[in-house]
């Protein structure tokens, strides 16, 4: 085995499984991390060893691209841009000196003295030349030597009779995409981050099922057998079905946006719509509802009591705590200010809403959640133990989610090996928990912040959803008793 592998390479043995797994982990460098959102980089090989050593060859080459990218944007190095992106620049520089692009020149011996377009033509033939004049000239030719790409694409420009635009390419569509969503959505910088990179993953997926570059690969060249092929290369690449329909679902955004906004485009028939679902539970995918399962009983006791007596911070239990008796979504947890949490009156609760550090994923996941029994006891704990606006000031910044999964997930996997099993899986244990007590679905949907389809306004304001998410919480909870 080679050193490089010695060093990215990690066997990962289960005891209980009696298995072993193999994944590619390296540490990030401090300076790289801010621009990968990330410290280290851990990707799965696979379970089968001679599997694993083919797939790190590929794995190590990918990594090695991506941390040389980043090592660019830390040192300024703007990545290359596409040829339809220069056009436009060139385009701009040509109106910058008074001149119309797209006026042909014509033949001296075609024009009268004072025709504008003579005019024009002496303009462009002053332009060349200064442009040439800064140059050495090669002594034998008499032409100028080492004229830099941006003059050159001037001087072609100025002397192409209606130069035309290239097409757009599946990077000119992403960085569109990229572009309007930002400018809609205006992300912190490690959601902007997080766009970028799965974006960038995507066209990446594309350009390589097809043996190409984004940005050689143009929009309207892609044929329904090539989306096809992208599909299949993406099952072999990725492994699993339902990342391999996420992928595309994204594959479909961003071809869909360009074809909305890029003239040429409109009418394009974008081939990646309609390919099969792959994640639908069929052939051998896990189907939709194993994917995430329930804690046991003795499960959930274990995890409580392990994260009570081993994590090196208080936030954890209360929030862990929190999360048990809520069936919140962890970031909506992470993201409570101290004025989300009401812990007096007759309905208890945390509102969980947009603010500056926190997005909510859906209009109906802004909601006001019962806080009874041991949640409530934890939420008035969490209150004591801050003394800023967030309710879990080490938690409640950029990211703070994602630290916050990690600390968690720790625990869980020493409880159990069931990769199925996650933090998230304490909303599917509070819906089975609404389940046993016979709560309405609807009810259930005020409580867990799922859509409410045509009855959003079964119980008009806010208020009155309250205290009917409050009965049917004390119901599931305490057994309809009043804490």
């Amino acid at each position: 085995m080679s050193s490089v592998i010695v060093d990215y390479w990690q066997e990962r043995k289960s005891k209980k499984l009696g298995s072993s797994t193999y994944r590619y982990r390296r540490v990030v460098k401090p300076e790289l991390r801010s621009i990968l959102s990330k410290g280290e980089i851990t990707i799965p090989l696979g379970n089968a060893k001679g599997e694993a050593l083919a797939k790190y060859r590929q794995v190590h080459r990918e990594v090695e691209q991506m941390l040389a990218a980043a090592w660019d944007e830390v040192r300024g190095i703007n990545r290359p841009k596409t040829a339809r992106e220069l056009f436009q620049e060139t385009v701009e520089r040509i109106k910058a000196l008074g001149l119309n692009p797209y006026r042909p020149p014509i033949d001296e011996d075609e024009a009268g003295d004072d025709d504008q377009e003579t005019r024009d033509w002496i303009e462009r033939s002053v332009v060349t030349d200064a442009i040439a004049a800064k140059y050495p000239t090669d002594p034998e030719t008499d032409y100028p030597i080492g004229v830099s790409a941006e003059d050159t694409r001037l001087v072609r420009m100025l002397n192409t009779a209606i130069p035309k635009k290239p097409a757009p390419t599946i990077e000119d569509a992403k960085k569109l995409y990229l572009k309007d969503r930002f400018a809609l959505n205006d992300p912190k910088p490690l959601e902007r981050k997080k766009d970028e990179q799965r974006a960038e993953r995507a066209v990446g997926y594309i350009a390589k099922a097809l043996a190409s570059t984004p940005d050689t690969v143009t929009v309207v060249s892609i044929t329904r057998e090539q989306a096809r092929k992208v599909q299949e290369f993406m099952r072999g690449e990725v492994g699993s079905k339902s990342t391999v329909d996420r992928y595309l679902n994204d594959i479909r955004a961003i071809i869909n946006h360009a074809i909305a906004e890029v003239t040429e485009l409109h009418g394009l028939t974008n081939h990646f719509t309609g390919l099969p679902v792959l994640g639908s539970g069929r052939g051998g995918d896990t189907s939709e509802k194993n994917k995430r399962l329930p804690f046991t009983k003795g499960e959930l006791q274990k995890v409580r009591q392990r994260i009570k007596t081993h994590a090196d911070n208080p936030d954890l239990p209360l929030m862990w705590r929190l999360l048990e008796g809520t069936g919140c979504r962890l970031a909506e947890v992470t993201g409570l200010r101290v004025k989300d949490v009401v812990v007096e009156g007759d309905t208890p609760h945390v509102e969980v809403e947009w603010h500056e550090d926190r997005q909510i994923k859906t209009d109906p996941s802004r909601r006001r959640v019962p806080l009874v029994g041991d949640a409530l006891e934890a939420a008035k704990e969490a209150l004591k133990l801050t003394d800023g606006p967030m309710l879990f000031p080490r938690y409640g910044v950029e990211g703070g989610n994602t630290k916050a999964s990690a600390a968690l997930g720790k625990h869980v996997r020493k409880v159990t090996d069931d990769r199925r099993k996650v933090t998230h899986s304490l909303r599917h244990n509070m819906e089975d928990t609404l389940d046993l007590a016979e709560v309405d679905t609807h009810d259930q949907n005020l409580i867990l912040g799922h859509t409410l389809g045509g009855m959003a306004e079964r119980y008009g304001g806010p208020e009155r959803r309250l205290e009917v998410a409050t009965r049917a919480m004390r119901k599931a909870v305490l057994g309809g008793r009043q804490p």
